[in-house]
């Protein structure tokens, strides 16, 4: 995990690091194909948790649309498409580009410890047609891992593209160390056919309209209140 000193010096060089692997193909191994989407995996030093990427080449909305969701919103409509999803909420944050979020997880299986998520995000436009955020698990004292929990050692990335209909193009990408006794190699199995779930509830989130159409997590705040009481 990153500290904030960490992210000062380096987020222009991951926004950077981050473009390349969400546009390029290179180094990159194909995994799993459904429903014309590919999903595709590679390996990186640091971490025996693989890195995964996909791409949605058509969202039903527009790609500031769903920036907003993913990026402003993901606190209250997360659990479309992330089941086990909980409650989150902002930290902090640090300008308009960047926020440091908190998000809990229950996978509510036996032998299954509890996740949490502490990121920052931060954002840039590239051009007028598209728009990306870098993630990073990020290390705070003051927000120390509750008891029960697990916390997730992330590194994400979105890129959002206007299509010339209206629509627009999704892409993801995707690492998690789940800590614990949670292996690596169980993570790198089950990811692409995880992944292949959440993409096609993404899908089904915006062509049944998005916000407008959907609830927001009822007890996001409570479960922020609940965090704070337990530090």
């Amino acid at each position: 995990m990153t500290t904030l000193k960490d992210w000062k010096e380096n987020k222009e060089k991951w926004l950077e690091r981050d473009f390349e692997l969400m546009t390029k193909d290179t180094g990159w191994k194909e995994r799993l194909q459904k429903d014309g989407v590919s999903i595709w995996q590679r390996s990186f030093a640091d971490d025996k948790n693989d890195l995964f990427r996909w791409r949605l080449p058509k969202v039903s909305a527009n790609h500031k649309e769903v920036f907003d969701v993913f990026t402003n919103q993901m606190i209250d409509y997360h659990h479309y498409w992330t089941a086990e999803y909980t409650g989150g909420y902002v930290v902090k944050e640090l300008d308009e580009n960047t926020q440091i979020i908190y998000q809990q997880f229950d996978p509510n299986k036996p032998f299954i410890s509890k996740r949490d998520l502490l990121y920052i995000q931060w954002s840039r436009k590239i051009d007028d047609k598209t728009i990306q955020t870098s993630f990073r698990s990020i290390v705070m004292e003051e927000f120390p891992v509750p008891n029960g929990f697990e916390r997730i050692d992330w590194w994400g990335g979105h890129l959002f593209e206007a299509n010339a209909d209206g629509s627009s193009q999704l892409v993801l990408i995707d690492r998690e160390n789940q800590g614990g006794w949670f292996p690596y190699f169980m993570m790198n199995l089950i990811m692409p056919q995880y992944l292949s779930h959440q993409f096609n509830s993404i899908i089904k989130f915006f062509e049944k309209g998005g916000v407008n159409a959907h609830e927001k997590l009822a007890n996001s705040q409570n479960s922020a209140l609940k965090y704070k009481l337990l530090l």
